[in-house]
């Protein structure tokens, strides 16, 4: 990417401020877009509501209370459902590309969304994949069952950059991303689609909401959608069906209850494997491995996944001081996997591992919460009181082949799979409680806003293993507790500018065990702190909101190799992220919308026992990121009703192990969409909408990210969408 387009696109969040001042400006006389007001009383559900555009004034995720974006002293991203539609995200990790902190794509899947949040995230099983829906943690299964949700289910995407554990226990120091469920609404909507795409993709989705009952006390939503496609590697295919209905209840004006439930069966889950590192992004005297490469054998690898759930928020205002809630859900998935994929490669020649999975788990989560919103003389207060517990009951069975046929991995060769693994096979049974109690307490004086919580979690974990063999059972346990919190303060300017600076901790137990010579063999608890200060921008009478941000985050006990033990872990190590970044999104005037982000994060390993790791960057996390989105709508003339989007995406070069040998390169990615509303131009075809988007339009040919040297990830070539949308 030439450097005069890079800092071009760097400067695009900044442009969006200036953009957004002057279109104040010239459009205040004339009643511009206005912002609606926020009462930071009202109940939670406002931000749940659908937002029109990109730019959303309300987020739930950064305090569990409703609190406008400019009012929280944090850095939080919202993705809305018109993003999500003018891009056709066929995945929440795609949802998320315009989004300033996240890498939504380093192993690009339908299958999972692992996405790194300012530079922590993980691969395997161990990976920050997204597993929050509508405020509570998605139980999962010990290694591959993982709840993956469709993004057509969804209403917003919200993203709490940084430690998130005084809210929401057990987390990583990087953030968190939390899916919000599309609710009943009792003003009637309905929108059916039928799509196709490239490699054979055929997709038909509905959406149907509106009150049940005259006296408008009942209210249903009913989502679904039915997917299948091939892909752009041999012999993989994607097939998913999912449908969420949804009730809500509301007796008086106090009372609100909503059940929530889904179901979606993935029967083939798309592509997961790898590729190494010699052959794509080092070069082999072979030449280069090709992105439609399958490590597997079609007789053999499987992924198979269904999960369902079912919920409910109930809320209830008692007075005009105190609100009461409680949100539940249970969910159980079931996971079918075979997996045959390259390990280790010597000239041409790949050793492959061969591994069974069958996977299960049960998860309850339930957070009671208690607000009271009230004043101390010129003091305004919203408290937030809460008790949250998780269970997460799971059991596996895991099987390791140990006789694999090799592979030429320049000129493959299949249908030779090895027959069902009947060695080292384990059988595993896992139980995990949390429980957590917290308060937080939001301050107002005057146009200072003041923000503190603290929490105290406890987490245990029990796990069997039995080898099938010998049945012979390992029991081990562990207990972990500690104490998180956070303090921000934010100054509100009369112009739209409020900076702010916040501290948070948070705390993730690690699972496993050490050198039985220690004595003590569990590890401790990963814990986290962060500091950060940043300036939010949203004009009077504007929608727009642009907001940067800079931090730093040191990770502690993060397992590393035993200094003594060489053959066993040791929660000995540091990781150190720090960075900046811009985020900024503007509805201009009536035709245009813009997304501008820019994230520079310096991930870097401080401390390890592991030879070259120490001072080594965090692989697969880049220097630089940046994105761009605009949105133009003619609203008049013969045009009118036609949209024409456009899109860029730059990730810098990252390294391709902890170790710093070697780096993949940087790339810049561009999307485009067209729409057209017919009825805008022809009343008689009101409601329907013809689009095609297209991703990747030069077809790109790169790798996304390598983990290590035999584990790198071909990014997603071009996919072109077409559309037929019909609304009434």
């Amino acid at each position: 990417m030439p450097p005069t387009s890079l800092r071009r696109l760097l400067l695009t969040g900044v442009a969006l401020a200036a953009l957004s001042g002057q279109a104040f400006a010239q459009t205040e006389a004339a009643g511009a877009v206005t912002v609606p007001e926020v009462d930071v009383q009202a109940t939670a559900w406002r931000s749940w509501e659908h937002t029109p555009g990109y730019v959303a004034p309300v987020t739930t995720t950064g305090s569990k209370t409703d609190t406008p974006l400019i009012e929280a002293p944090q850095s939080v991203g919202v993705v809305t459902r018109d993003q999500i539609d003018d891009q056709a995200a066929l995945s929440v990790a795609q949802a998320l590309r315009y989004t300033a902190g996240v890498l939504p794509e380093v192993r690009p899947s339908a299958r999972y969304d692992s996405v790194f949040v300012r530079g922590f995230g993980g691969q395997g099983t161990s990976a920050a994949f997204v597993n929050f829906l509508d405020g509570l943690r998605q139980g999962r299964g010990v290694f591959f069952g993982v709840p993956n949700t469709d993004p057509w289910l969804l209403e917003r995407i919200e993203v709490l950059r940084g430690p998130a554990s005084v809210l929401y226990g057990q987390t990583g120091a990087g953030g968190l991303v939390n899916l919000v469920s599309r609710r009943p609404s009792f003003t009637p909507s309905n929108e059916v689609r039928l799509e196709a795409g490239s490699y054979g993709l055929l997709q038909t989705a509905f959406d149907t909401t509106g009150p049940l009952t005259a006296d408008n006390k009942f209210a249903y939503r009913l989502t679904g959608i039915a997917r299948r496609s091939d892909t752009q590697y041999d012999f993989v295919g994607e097939e998913r069906i999912a449908i969420a209905p949804a009730l809500t209840w509301r007796p008086d004006d106090n009372t609100t209850l909503t059940i929530l439930s889904s179901y979606q069966h993935d029967p083939l889950g798309g592509f997961y494997n790898f590729v190494p590192a010699v052959g794509t992004v080092i070069a082999s005297p072979f030449g280069r491995i090709p992105r439609n490469f399958f490590g597997g054998d079609p007789d053999y690898n499987k992924f198979d996944r269904t999960q369902a759930s079912i919920g409910y928020q109930l809320e209830h205002r008692l007075n005009d001081t105190w609100t009461l809630r409680q949100n539940f859900r249970y969910s159980h998935i079931d996971a079918e996997v075979n997996v045959l994929s390259v390990s280790a490669l010597n000239g041409r020649i790949g050793t492959r591992n061969q591994t069974y999975v069958s996977d299960h788990s049960n998860a309850y989560a339930l957070d009671n919460q208690a607000q009271a919103t009230f004043s101390t003389g010129m003091v305004r207060h919203t408290a937030l009181f809460g008790i949250d517990w998780q269970r997460t009951s799971a059991r596996a069975v895991q099987a390791l082949g140990a006789s694999v046929p090799t592979l030429d991995v320049f000129a493959p060769s299949y249908y030779i799979a090895p027959g069902r693994v009947t060695t080292n096979a384990t059988r595993t049974n896992q139980e995990v409680d949390q429980i957590g109690f917290y308060a937080q307490d939001q301050i107002a004086i005057d146009r200072l806003r003041l923000n503190f919580g603290i929490r105290y979690d406890r987490a245990t974990l029990g796990t069997d293993v039995r080898t099938l063999a010998t049945n012979a059972v390992a029991h081990r346990s562990q207990f972990d507790d500690d104490v998180t919190w956070r303090a921000g303060a934010l100054y509100l300017f009369d112009n739209g500018i409020a900076p702010y600076f916040s501290y948070s901790t948070s705390f993730l137990p690690n699972s496993g065990t050490g050198a039985p010579q220690r004595g003590s063999p569990t590890f401790d608890a990963t814990t986290g702190e962060q500091y950060e200060v940043g300036v939010k921008y949203q004009p009077p009478g504007m929608s727009s909101f642009v907001q940067a941000a800079a931090f730093q985050i040191t990770q502690d006990n993060v397992l590393t190799r035993d200094p003594l033990f060489t053959t066993f872990s040791a929660a000995l190590g540091t990781v150190r992220s720090r960075g900046i970044e811009l985020e900024g999104r503007a509805t201009i005037n009536e035709n245009i919308d813009l997304i501008g982000a820019y994230s520079y994060t310096d991930a870097v390993i401080k401390s390890s026992n592991t030879p070259g790791e120490a001072g080594s960057r965090v692989p697969q996390v880049p220097l630089h990121a940046a994105s761009g989105w605009a949105n133009y709508s003619f609203r008049d003339g013969p045009l009118r009703g036609l949209q024409i989007g456009g899109g860029v995406r730059y990730v810098g070069s990252t390294y391709g192990n902890t170790t710093n040998t070697f780096k993949v390169n940087d790339v810049a990615l561009f999307d485009a969409a067209i729409r057209y509303d017919a009825g805008a131009r022809f009343e008689s075809l009101k409601g329907l909408e013809l689009a095609v988007n297209a991703q990747n339009i030069a077809d790109k040919d790169y790798i996304a990210s390598c983990s290590s040297i035999t584990a790198c990830y071909y990014g997603t070539g071009r996919l072109v969408l077409g559309s037929v949308r019909v609304r009434w």
